[in-house]
């Protein structure tokens, strides 16, 4: 995609976001409402669920919180919106917004199908290079706090609560008998974990690193060898991993600012 250099290493993407371009910019023209409410329930109004209405509705959200949490969400909306460029086969059934209140998002970060084979479980974790830092370290540390972070929501005594959001995700985001099959699939997760079972399961592990590309990029190399380390660990049936670098936190978040005034 123009604006975005990709370097991919088996089920290891690396990303680097050097300016929003056009196609991105339409990329996010096409797919920010349903990322943020749900495919479903933007199809029932597009007007309602419009391009600027949902700006004015993530920018609510987003000025109001901390740095840290500010990071947090542009690393996950990043990732929502080039998922599908860096790992095609997987679709995603969850929603960016929380539906309950203007809050960050409980449960999983992320959930995809693929056909209707599986479920896989994604883990978003985001932050700034420090100055002692490289993007390579950086991303390294946010990918094994992602793993370590995930496995625990697989966990024996995993908290019923986050297969409910997911479940009431797919409803928004699928059509019907996707959504069948994709609620069967997360109800037959739950149930097990339930009997105090410890699973393995798919995951999608993602990094959005914050740092000037012109000083230092992520490179695969880096990241492959921690996907391996991830891998050998043997805590997921299979592991897809994707890492994202952009100049800074306003990169795209300062395109959708301009969408907003320019309707005004």
């Amino acid at each position: 995609m123009e604006g975005i250099s990709a370097v991919a290493s088996g089920d290891t993407a690396v990303l680097v976001v050097e300016h929003v371009s056009d196609e991105l910019k339409e990329l996010l023209r096409q797919r920010l409402a349903a990322f943020c409410f749900g495919a479903v329930e933007v199809e029932l109004d597009s007007d309602y669920y419009s391009f600027e209405a949902t700006i004015t509705e993530l920018l609510t959200r987003f000025d109001s919180k901390p740095k840290a949490t500010k990071i947090g969400m542009v690393g996950e909306l990043v990732v929502h919106v080039l998922m599908p460029s860096s790992h095609p086969s997987l679709s995603s059934s969850a929603i960016y917004f929380n539906k309950e209140e203007r809050s960050i998002k409980k449960g999983f970060d992320l959930t995809f199908h693929e056909g209707t084979k599986a479920i896989w479980y994604g883990e978003v974790k985001s932050g700034h290079v420090k100055d002692n830092e490289s993007a390579d370290d950086k991303s390294s540390s946010l990918l094994m706090t992602a793993a370590a972070d995930v496995a625990g929501k697989l966990s024996h005594d995993a908290q019923r609560s986050r297969w409910d959001a997911a479940v009431y995700d797919a409803g928004l985001t699928l059509e019907s008998s996707q959504a069948k099959t994709v609620k069967a699939l997360l109800r037959s997760d739950a149930r097990v974990i339930a009997t105090g079972t410890q699973i393995k399961k798919n995951v999608v592990l993602a990094a959005t690193v914050v740092h000037s590309v012109g000083h230092c990029r992520v490179s695969v190399e880096a990241t492959a060898g921690v996907a391996e380390e991830i891998v050998n660990s043997k805590r997921f049936d299979a592991t897809r991993i994707l890492v994202i670098q952009q100049e800074e936190l306003e990169t795209i978040m300062s395109y959708l600012r301009s969408e907003v005034a320019a309707d005004a």
